[in-house]
């Protein structure tokens, strides 16, 4: 069954469709927005609907697919939320949840949009999809790609680590560099908005003006906190941020579980961005809906890096609706909590993965959160994703002999 919409609009054009013959994009520059009926919705769905199933094909009733299509997976969703003890312990919180999504298929929260979004360009009879990325998306893109048969074309900078390019290359995308023609401007995006003019090319980056699709596969992120919680949502969520559309599609998926009357409130938001790319977190503090570029990005976390963020305005529009905030932390300060969180959780997570964390400290210090509240953060990306960046947090390890006073002597 296919999901009951109010409206289907672009936010910058006004145009409006049916989800049936409505576009990734409209070629605008503005993200089409997809409006559940959720006054329809409270007919089909209850709460008791979603027991027993998984992943995100169990949420078929929100989400943009087409009537009886095969929803092709990789696994994606269904990622722990694990309430942190000794971390906790260490703030001095007594309510912290940490949700994993580095245990999706290619180790970042980017396979629930990309999946929707390669999933959707396969029913609306597309062959290639195509990216402007050089970290979790596309890799996300491509792997999905694989999956489903299509042909996966990836626009990455000139400079892309050897890692990420191997990588992408691996999962049988055909990847190009592309040299900088204007300072300032990324040239990736300038050529993915480009193929549209392609027959059966569909942009599926983590842009939703590009893809309005797969920005709604993140609010899958939102349902599952609020199962996970048993309804009872948190005080507070802190997003990693770079173009916003985590936050935002989270925050989208938790106001429409409250219009059902799954919840009775929604969490308080939070957007957490490098103080060297910080876009969105200026433009709240200025309390302007107008988010300039911030020039060329200065931040080791490279999946927040982004300088003109294509999502920042539904960020923003969640920021003040459910009272949020947003905070910039450093990159030393990210480097700290992706050591704490791998040596007192477990989990390894990329810089990206860890910024929360950084932001947590630093409003819990600031009095902004209380330690008695419930909060629950997001690591977004695997650690195995940046591996330098952690090696360069470490010390070589000692070579010893085959003996064991040797080795007691070095601990």
């Amino acid at each position: 069954m296919v999901p009951a919409y109010r409206e289907i609009r672009c936010s910058k054009c006004g145009r409006t469709y049916s989800i049936d013959n409505v576009p990734p994009n409209d070629g605008c520059g503005g993200r089409i927005d997809l409006t559940l009926d959720t006054e329809v919705l409270k007919e089909r769905v209850r709460r008791t609907n979603l027991e027993g199933k998984t992943g995100i094909r169990k949420y078929v009733e929100f989400l943009p697919f087409r009537e009886g299509a095969n929803v092709v997976t990789l696994g994606e969703g269904d990622t722990p939320l694990l309430q942190s003890n000794r971390l906790a312990e260490t703030l001095g919180l007594h309510g912290l949840y940490l949700k994993n999504e580095t245990l999706n298929p290619t180790g970042s929260f980017k396979d629930r949009p990309i999946s929707v979004g390669v999933n959707r360009a396969l029913m609306d009879g597309g062959h290639t999809v195509a990216s402007a990325s050089s970290g979790n998306a596309a890799a996300s893109m491509a792997a999905y790609a694989a999956r489903v048969g299509m042909k996966a074309v990836v626009l990455v900078p000139e400079d892309i680590p050897s890692g990420k390019l191997t990588h992408l290359q691996s999962l049988g995308a055909s990847v190009f560099r592309v040299r900088i023609a204007e300072p300032g401007i990324d040239p990736t995006t300038i050529l993915l908005w480009k193929t549209n003019e392609l027959e059966g090319w569909t942009p599926v980056p983590s842009f939703g003006p590009f893809n309005c699709f797969q920005f709604e596969g993140t609010k899958t992120l939102g349902y599952e906190i609020a199962e996970q919680l048993e309804w009872d949502v948190p005080d507070w969520i802190l997003f990693p941020t770079g173009s916003g559309g985590l936050m935002a599609g989270t925050m989208k998926g938790l106001q429409e579980f409250y219009e059902l009357g799954f919840i009775d409130r929604l969490p308080r938001p939070v957007v957490v961005q490098p103080e060297g790319c910080a876009p969105i977190v200026r433009a709240f503090r200025q309390s302007s809906d107008e988010i300039t570029p911030w020039g060329k990005p200065d931040t080791k976390c490279g999946g927040l890096a982004d300088p003109l963020p294509w999502d920042g305005d539904a960020a923003l529009h969640y920021l003040h609706q459910a009272g949020g905030t947003a905070v910039t932390v450093s990159d030393e300060f990210v480097a700290k909590w992706v050591l704490q969180l791998a040596r007192l959780e477990g989990i390894f997570a990329e810089p990206s993965g860890a910024a929360g964390l950084a932001g947590l400290e630093r409003l819990v210090e600031e009095g902004v959160i209380d330690r008695q509240d419930r909060i629950v953060v997001p690591i977004t990306g695997s650690g195995f994703k940046d591996l330098e960046f952690a090696r360069g947090l470490l010390p070589d390890a000692p070579v010893i002999n085959p003996v064991l006073d040797e080795l007691i002597s070095q601990l």
